[in-house]
């Protein structure tokens, strides 16, 4: 057994047959290809080869092709990636007809043949290099190139479906071009699946195996997984003779990210990378988790954590809701978009789901939103009985993907605690105080001292607008029971008839309303009241599952009766 490292190098004895070849032919021409993004690389030059003997003499060809591979365009501005062995010029000694000569090369130059609309020969610059990884990166002067993204080679299983894409064995497979032609091949694509990772002498992975076919001339080019996803860098095989079927290896992409790092690269990329940060314990909110580095939670919301948008695209938001529903009921309510506004843009189709433990299960699913752009979730959803905690990282698929091991390792951290510890079963009284309404809003309205509070602006009827300003407080031991305070500026909008849009059956003298709605399963009912007080206008509702309701019916007067004083 060797290892092949997998170049499609013309050997020394037969460099005065590729000289002849080669001479009077014309620049070579773009043929379409199956992968635009794909790159043919040749490298060519004077080739000199010298004999130490009892007499010393010296061989010289010019312009010789010395050898060619495989690349694929990684970044619109025109950046290659291949293997640092595929453009190496360094010089070797190998054994030439018997005789131990030292080759090395003059004059070198790089071409790259690309296909699609954007294609055609390009002379490229070598612009970094890592001989121990055997990666190199290529520069052309092209824009707006297609590419091949990156997927992220932490979370690769073994057994699933891969693919390679390269040029193995050169010009050598156009058996039915005429011998010469100096026309780039076309793309050679073979399937099999991901065997197993290799690690190295600390255990980091140092090698992704394959049983695609892998052969000489398919080095630097991609070993693709079944979403399109590069996941590595195609390296050597192990093999008896240099046709026989043996494993293939390949770089693992993310280290060829940390590659492309160190030469102030990676910028380039069209996704940006997401580092691993800290465990953020938010006990008021009752969970733990680790974010990426510079992720934090915006959200002054009890049940809710939120980063916003963050600049990589990747977004987080977790949420924790009472429901009946077991864990796949809620996960199917959810990728359909209907059950939690926002968690998906629209329907999702859900992939494969993973046990996350702890009672959790992950998953993932893609979808596409209204303006025809797609986006890919990756979830996780806790099962704490009667309450469930709702996790989800949300944006482009690209940017998942590239990130994909860091946020699922974020998801499996996720721990938390019920807050549903003293659920309201008996008629609740409560002391009141005045509470100042967040964000410096001018104001204050009474709440039950000790009770949680946050910032509201949304009433439980959606045909309220957006307040100016509000509040909403539940007991310690029960989210589900809400009191939501809601305030305008006088002459912002007219009670009755908002009242009346909630409820056709509410009074112009009365402006108030009642209704009913399920939630996650939920029977849930919702009372409320305007009350006009000089300069501003008030929303007082209080929300709860319906068997909870008459539990707060003194408690909802009282209320009322203090903010109309």
């Amino acid at each position: 057994m060797n290892r092949q490292s997998c170049r499609s190098r013309v050997s020394a004895p037969a460099l005065g047959l590729a000289w002849v070849a080669l001479m009077g032919a014309g620049p070579p021409r773009a043929e379409a290809q199956a992968g635009d993004a794909m790159a043919f690389v040749r490298v060519t030059g004077d080739v000199r080869a010298e004999f130490v003997g009892v007499w010393r003499r010296a061989i010289v060809r010019e312009d010789v092709e010395v050898s060619t591979g495989s690349g694929f365009v990684i970044a619109p501005s025109g950046l290659i990636l291949t293997s640092h062995h595929v453009v190496d010029d360094a010089p070797t000694v190998k054994a030439v007809g018997g005789q131990e000569a030292e080759i090395t090369l003059d004059n070198r130059r790089v071409e790259v043949f690309l296909g699609g609309a954007r294609g055609g020969a390009f002379e490229a610059h070598v612009v970094a290099t890592d001989s121990e990884l055997d990666l190199a990166v290529l520069q052309v002067a092209a824009v707006d190139l297609p590419y091949v993204p990156f997927g992220d080679s932490d979370a690769t299983e073994p057994g699933r479906p891969v693919r390679v894409l390269g040029f193995p064995f050169g010009r050598q497979v156009e058996v039915g071009r005429s011998p010469g032609a100096a026309a780039p091949p076309g793309v050679t694509v073979t399937s099999g699946s991901l065997s197993a990772t290799r690690a190295d002498d600390e255990g980091a992975t140092r090698y992704l195996q394959t049983d695609a076919s892998v052969n000489p001339g398919s080095s630097g080019g991609p070993m693709i997984d079944e979403d399109g996803y590069a996941v590595g860098v195609v390296r050597m095989k192990l093999a008896r003779e240099a046709t026989s079927p043996g494993a293939g290896f390949g770089v693992p992409i993310n280290l060829v990210k940390d590659f492309l790092e160190a030469h102030g690269l990676l910028g380039q990329l069209p996704v940006e990378r997401l580092r691993r940060g800290v465990v953020h314990t938010l006990d008021w909110k009752g969970v733990a988790i680790e974010l990426p580095d510079g992720y934090q939670d915006t959200s002054r919301r009890r049940l809710f954590v939120d980063t916003g948008e963050e600049a990589e695209g990747v977004s987080l938001r977790l949420g924790r809701v009472a429901t009946p529903w077991s864990v796949g009921e809620l996960e199917e309510a959810l990728l359909g978009g209907q059950a939690w506004p926002g968690f998906v843009p629209g329907p999702a189709g859900k992939g494969r789901p993973r046990t996350g433990g702890k009672g959790a299960v992950l998953g993932s699913a893609r979808g596409e939103r209204p303006d025809g752009r797609g986006f890919r979730v990756e979830y996780g959803l806790v099962d704490l009985g009667a309450e469930k905690i709702v996790a989800r990282y949300l944006g482009a698929p690209d940017a998942l993907a590239f990130n994909l091991s860091l946020v699922r390792r974020s998801l499996e951290t996720l721990e938390a605690r019920p807050l549903l510890t003293d659920e309201v079963r008996a008629p609740l009284r409560a002391t009141f105080e005045l509470a100042a309404y967040p964000g410096g809003a001018a104001g204050r309205v009474p709440l039950p001292s000790a009770w949680s509070r946050e910032p509201a602006f949304r009433a439980s009827c959606s045909r309220v607008p957006g307040a100016e300003a509000g509040l909403a407080a539940s007991p310690a031991g029960d989210f589900t029971v809400v009191l939501r305070a809601l305030r305008w500026t006088e002459g912002a909008l007219r009670p009755a008839a908002v009242a009346r849009a909630c409820d056709p059956m509410a009074r112009v003298e009365d402006p108030s309303y009642g209704g009913r709605f399920r939630r996650l399963g939920v029977p849930t009912g919702v009372w409320g009241a305007f009350v006009e007080r000089p300069g501003e206008v008030l929303l007082l509702e209080v929300e709860a599952p319906e068997d909870k309701l008459p539990f707060l019916r003194d408690l909802y007067a009282e209320w009322l009766e203090r903010v109309a004083r």
